[in-house]
């Protein structure tokens, strides 16, 4: 009856172990009613498979039947780690004679429930269960405790409480007695043997700001939760109340001129929060006079929120913050700043998703690193941001008067940059930005990492800085810590699915000058070039909408998650469909990888690096060559690939036949020079005029801007401008993307020969065919965007050569752009591929860290085809079709010159009919399988805009033009059916069909609002 094991350490594990049944119930003790327990029969898995209750019961299956002798499970903590629970075991004192006569079966718990003897044994275990704290004995060498029968428990003596009230009247030094002291910009207290950390405050300290940061040093390495990643931050104060400490967060977001009534208004009417508040633990130092409490609570908490993100990424699971298996670890007091280590703990009883690199899903550990910093008066001047480049801002709305024709103030984030001889035409910094290469960084890495951050001291020489940017390398046995804000790292971390590199900063949340940068490079960048993980089966279909976890974060956080940036995770999918491409035309030397890896690696970096400085993204950058210059050597080396780095710039495939230039650019663009003379250029005499005449260049054809919001992702049908979009290329799109739809198909032509090798599974082909799909994907919605698009343009009144804010793409534009589209996704010929590379498309059938999981949870493991093909078309009719598109072509008729035929929505659902009927004007006798898919897609479209005229968003216009559509498409229907000329039975029932939904449709009473 001895019990020393361990429960499950993992409901799934025990899945198969399982009765089948819940025969447990719950009991409620009489004497303790806030007590209760789970109890079930033995053999009955019930508590390996779910919830483990508090306290549970398990009769034996030997028990004599005046008394079942049961064993009490009662669950104990460890010390390691809350999710870790052991049995100890309880026994019933044993009547005298022989312990059984008999053996007894387990009954079920509803017949043993009806037993009125066992009833009351289960009662009395319970009972007794409840007491034992008072009456239990342990034998020596066992881990179980035996229960004197019928004895009263005693009652446990009340302790006696520590009087919390009378802390502050205890001297200082008594308090900190024998306790491991850190000096620092804050001096901490702490004994190793407790889990408990005091600060004092020296008197200046109360009501001064300082600065606040975090940063995850460890984490779980999946679904956005890794390791090495720059936390939020946030100014911060400490205020005396009486005999309490209270922790304030300031709010930096309103300000007025100090001393001014409009200041005191401010105040009162926009408050700062309080995070925390401890009492005093002692009298004022009598010297210091300085104030001790207890920061344990305000430290060991859930303060990043991460309690609400766990419950989002692992939903269903509901995860809480375990306080008990929390800790404070390392304390590092410098006189500038103070690093804390804190251990963090989530717990869920019940988790209900698998996780892939958990050892046990109700442990979540998460270490994070708190940093508190002083506010350093550096004479730093802030500058004015423009909206004509484009860079990070603080944005304050200023109170001090009623003149200004905007509230706000904004200031650009950027480093403290200053000649050390200011007289010079090129001088070093007085403190340059220096950048250490953290020592997990793979040394085949480094040179080529140092090389992208390097890159851009050209820039800063053109405006008189020599080195103003340096890069060293953190050595292994370095004694500083990669989160301390006073070294900028580049640091390298691992996750199962992590696939990207982000360069966020941290700037002083008033002025917005940058105190801090640490670049992220997951090593599954590399990786994915040479991509061996899962293959996709249906790689083109957009991601259903989910809550993004950063919008559960604290919002001091999401300022942070708001800067992120893919452009490596998708730049590394184009280097792999590259490599495809090389690798087909025998073109993949160990130079040409080397090269192409180097050049990866540089562009990567450079941008990140770019990040750091204070830029934003720029997707206009992209288009200032011509498709014919993008492999030009002499014209990339001087002007450069592209107008920035800042770009999300595509890999370079050169046609078959033509000559290979640079793979994505080497060299900073035309932007990125502009862009740092704005904000580190040193201005005497009036900045503001000087700035807004840098600012007024902008629209110089060589240097466009445009970012994130003006891109939208690209797909988005907000998205107006058709030259702001991520991995495209030149200033003529429709026509890059023409080429790259070209090489996509050289590449699946040959592929089946040139790809699969002996002796090696024929997965590659299923990600070449996957990449290839990719690639039109992105190009057929780039290019859908020019239907209904508008160029915008941030230019100033006055600027020099100065444009509207809005100008239409040409009717001619549109019209190529639709006939782009007629070709590569409406016509099937580019989507027939021969059966037998259809038959080779294997899925990878070894398992990975889910264990089998993948492998039986993959609905279809051929290719599905048809449906690749057919999200493809239906992403493009879904941008047609949106209501906004159609509001759009609308109101750019309004928009040419009298004497330019406009692009009509007419043109639109004409040219469409036509495109994606073809069959109904050739005689065809037979319609596709892909063909019979995108016609039904588009008659659905057009149902639904007769269907649904109430639709304030949709034009009317599309609506009168969605019906003539089926009206006509209905009468030609009818001509191919009486002919007839179709004799493929699946296409004459599908056109049969097509006109009874048709007739259904435009006799369908639906209500029309008059207004």
């Amino acid at each position: 009856m001895e019990c020393g094991s361990l429960l499950p350490p993992s409901p799934r594990r025990f899945a198969g172990q399982s009765c089948g049944q819940d025969r447990s119930a719950t009991l409620q003790c009489s004497r303790f009613p806030d007590r209760k327990a789970r109890v079930a029969p033995p053999g009955c898995s019930f508590f390996g498979r779910r919830k483990i209750a508090p306290l549970c019961i398990q009769v034996s299956r030997a028990c004599p039947d005046s008394l079942p002798a049961g064993t009490v499970h009662r669950l104990k903590k460890t010390a390691r780690s809350r999710s870790t629970q052991r049995c100890l075991a309880v026994l019933c004192q044993p009547m005298e004679g022989p312990f059984t006569t008999r053996r007894v079966e387990p009954p079920t718990f509803r017949t043993a429930m009806n037993r009125p003897t066992d009833l009351k044994m289960l009662a009395l275990l319970l009972a007794a269960t409840f007491a034992l704290p008072s009456s239990i004995t342990a034998e020596k060498g066992a881990e179980r405790l035996v229960s004197k029968p019928r004895a009263k428990p005693a009652a446990k003596p009340a302790e006696k409480k520590p009087d919390a009230s009378k802390d502050e009247e205890k001297p200082f030094d008594e308090v900190v007695k024998d306790m491991e002291v850190s000096k620092g910009l804050f001096t901490f207290y702490r004994k190793a043997d407790e889990n408990r950390i005091l600060m004092e405050i020296l008197p200046e300290q109360i009501d001064k700001t300082f600065l606040f940061a975090a940063t995850v040093d460890q984490s779980v390495g999946e679904r956005g939760l890794y390791a090495a990643q720059m936390g939020g931050s946030f100014p911060f104060s400490f205020r005396k109340v009486g005999k309490n400490i209270q922790w304030i967060i300031r709010n930096p977001n309103f300000t007025a001129e100090q001393g001014t009534p409009a200041a005191r208004a401010t105040a009162r009417s926009f408050p700062n929060g309080i995070l925390a508040s401890a009492k005093m633990k002692s009298k004022p130092h009598p010297e210091r006079k300085s104030h001790l409490i207890d920061v344990s609570d305000l430290l060991v908490g859930d303060l990043p929120g991460f309690a609400n993100v766990l419950k989002e990424v692992y939903k269903p699971s509901d995860y809480g913050f375990d306080k008990n298996n929390s800790s404070v670890g390392a304390v590092k007091a410098f006189p500038e700043n103070v690093l804390i280590d804190v251990w963090l703990h989530y717990t869920s009883g019940n988790p209900k998703t698998r996780s892939t690199t958990l050892p046990d899903e109700r442990s979540i550990p998460i270490v994070v690193k708190y940093e508190l910093s002083g506010l350093k008066e550096t004479g730093y001047k802030p500058r004015l941001a423009d909206d004509r480049v484009g860079y990070f801002l603080n944005v304050q709305q200023d109170f001090t008067s009623d003149h200004p024709s905007s509230p706000y103030v904004r200031y650009i984030h950027r480093w403290q940059l200053e000649k050390s001889d200011p007289a010079a035409s090129l001088s070093p910094p007085k403190q340059p930005i220096v950048f250490w290469l953290e020592n997990t960084v793979p040394l085949e890495y480094r040179e080529w990492m140092t090389e992208g951050v390097l890159l851009w001291n050209k820039a800063f020489e053109k405006i008189g800085f020599k080195d103003a940017i340096v890069v060293k390398q953190m050595p292994d046995d370095a004694d500083w810590d990669p989160a301390d804000t006073r070294y900028n790292t580049i640091r390298w971390f691992a996750g199962v699915d992590a696939s990207f590199a982000i360069g966020p900063s941290r700037a002083n949340p008033f002025n917005g000058q940058i105190y801090d940068a640490d670049i992220g490079f997951s090593e599954g960048i590399i990786r994915s070039i040479r991509r061996l993980g899962e293959e996709f089966v249906a790689p083109v279909l957009p991601l259903p909408p989910s809550q993004k976890p950063e919008a559960l974060l604290p919002a001091w956080w999401r300022g942070q998650a708001g800067a992120w940036c893919d452009y490596a995770d998708g730049l590394a999918q184009q280097a792999a469909f590259g490599v495809n491409v090389l690798e087909s035309r025998g073109a993949l030397s160990p130079e040409v990888e080397k090269t192409l890896m180097r050049q990866f690696i540089l562009e990567v970096t450079a941008h990140e690096v770019g990040h750091t400085l204070g830029l934003r993204h720029n997707f206009r950058a992209s288009t200032i060559l011509r498709p014919e210059e993008l492999n030009d050597l002499s014209r990339t080396e001087s002007v450069g690939q592209s107008g920035s780095v800042m770009d999300y710039n595509p890999i370079i495939i050169a046609a078959k036949g033509e000559k290979q230039g640079d793979f994505v650019p080497v060299t900073l663009g035309p932007y990125d020079y502009w862009a740092i003379e704005y904000a580190y250029k040193p201005i005497e005499g009036d900045e503001k005029a000087e700035l807004a005449k840098i600012a007024s260049r902008a629209a110089d054809p060589m240097l466009p801007y445009s970012t994130d919001e003006d891109a939208l992702g690209t797909f988005s049908a907000n998205a107006i401008d058709p030259l702001v979009n991520q991995f495209d290329a030149s200033s003529d799109p429709l026509g890059y993307f023409r080429k790259r739809f070209e090489i996509v198909n050289e590449l699946w032509s040959c592929m089946e020969t040139k790809l699969a090798k002996p002796g090696e599974g024929y997965q590659v082909l299923r990600r070449a065919l996957g990449r290839g799909l990719g690639e039109y994907y992105r190009g057929l919605l780039t290019s859908s965007k020019f239907i209904g698009g508008v160029y915008h343009h941030r230019d100033h009144v006055g600027d020099p050569n100065g444009r509207p804010p809005y100008e239409p793409v040409s009717a001619d534009k549109q019209r190529e752009a639709l006939d782009l589209l007629r070709q590569y996704a409406f016509k099937e010929g580019d989507f027939v591929l021969p059966a037998s590379l259809l038959n080779k498309l294997a899925i990878e059938r070894l398992p990975a860290l889910d264990g089998l999981d993948s492998l039986f949870n993959t609905p279809r493991i051929d290719f599905p085809w048809h449906d690749s093909v057919l999200g493809l078309q239906r992403a493009v009719l879904d941008r047609l079709f949106n209501p906004v598109t159609l509001a759009r072509i609308q109101d750019n008729e309004l928009r040419f010159a009298p004497n330019e035929k406009p692009f009509t929505v007419a043109d639109l659902f004409g040219g469409l009919d036509n495109a994606i009927w073809s069959e109904l004007d050739g005689g065809a006798a037979k319609i596709s399988s892909l063909r019979r898919n995108l016609q039904r897609e588009h008659l659905k479209h057009l149902i639904r805009l007769v269907l649904r005229p109430g639709q304030s968003t949709v034009p009317e216009d599309a609506t009168t033009m969605a019906r003539a559509s089926l009206t006509g498409l209905q009468t030609k229907i009818h001509s191919v059916l009486n002919a007839p000329k179709v004799t493929d039975p699946i296409s004459n029932a599908h056109l049969q069909e097509t006109d009874d939904r048709i007739t259904s449709a435009l006799q369908a009473q639906v209500q029309k609002p008059i207004e």
